[in-house]
This record gives structure tokens, sequence and C-alpha cells, in this order.
């Protein structure tokens, strides 16, 4: 008589048992790191297409941000150069505008005149658009005491930027946190 070599019914469901527990323990986490990554991408992406724009306007038109004298008008300088899809939308008290690769742009409606490194412009970049966990029903993210606080390790999908006469820069802890702290993963 051959003995058969295989595993039982019950040593098969075990090892499924466990493995949904360890699984079920560590998925959460993996999508977590990967959508703060995501975040972090974008806002890099984010940063380097609003450097493009002052860039392309300094080259071409010779306009700088410093020209600047409402937030209609940092508006209008920006999406000038950038791919919007939607602009002029109200976000509270801000207006906001759309760029094609999902990115919202949010932009005071007061307090903005000449982008000058002595007296930035600040406006709001939302890396993932109107998908949660910020969305433009947040009511003016942009406004003063607001900002996501440096003490909070995890990565919002919404950055406070500077833009200046010369260029556009993080501004805040968070913000240059998530530009210049090498991955730990």
């Amino acid at each position: 008589m051959k003995k058969s070599s295989a595993f039982t019914l019950a040593e098969v469901l075990i090892t499924l048992a466990i493995i949904g527990v360890v699984a079920a323990m560590t998925i959460p986490g993996v999508i977590v790191r990967t959508n703060q990554q995501e975040f972090k991408t974008g806002f890099k992406k984010a940063i380097s297409v609003l450097n493009q724009a002052v860039t392309m306007n300094l080259a071409i038109d010779n306009e700088s941000p410093s020209d600047i004298t409402s937030g209609a008008d940092l508006e209008q300088y920006l999406i000038g150069r950038m791919n919007v899809m939607k602009s002029s939308v109200s976000a509270g008290s801000n207006t906001a505008f759309y760029t094609a690769d999902g990115f919202r742009y949010e932009i005071p409606t007061t307090g903005i005149s000449d982008c000058t490194t002595a007296n930035p412009c600040i406006i709001g970049v939302d890396v993932n658009g109107d998908r949660g966990p910020t969305t433009i029903d947040d009511k003016a993210y942009l406004a003063e005491g607001t900002y996501p606080q440096g003490d909070d390790e995890r990565v919002p999908d919404f950055f406070a930027v500077m833009v200046t006469d010369v260029s556009v820069q993080p501004y805040g802890a968070v913000a240059q946190r998530t530009m210049y702290q090498a991955d730990s993963n």
C-alpha cells in the first residue's frame, strides 16, 4: 500500500487563514504609504510645472510675477503657460483652476500684489484635485492658520507654495519637508 504525501484540508485552511491575517494587517499600511508617495511626487511635479510657467513668462514675454497686482492677474499669468482644463472656479474665498494632470491650484482673491522675494504670493496646490481627502468643499484651505502642521509626519494632498519674482518654492514646514526630505523607505 502506497502512502500519499499531501496536505490535509485542515492544514491548507489554517495556512490560508494565516496568510489572510497577515495580508489584512499589512495591506492598509502599504496603501497609505503608496498614497503618500503619490502626493509627494505630485507636489514635486506641481512645483516643477509652476517654475516652468514662471521661467517661460520671463523668457518669452519678459513678465515677472513682480508685475502682478491681483489674484486674477496671478491666475492669468500662470495659466497662460500651463495646460489648464478649467479656470476661474470659485473655491470658498479663493479662485481655482485645474490642469490636465488633475491638480487644482488655489489662489486667494484678496491680498495678492507684486509677488517678490520680499513679499511672496502664497497659493495652494491640491495634487489630486477634488478627490479626497482635501476637496474644494473644505472652504478656503489657504486661510491663515489652516496650513498642514509641521509635526504631522503624514504627507497631505494639499500644499502651500510661494511665488516670488523668479521662482516657486514650497511654503511651510510640511511642504518643505515633503519637497526636500529623502525617502525613508
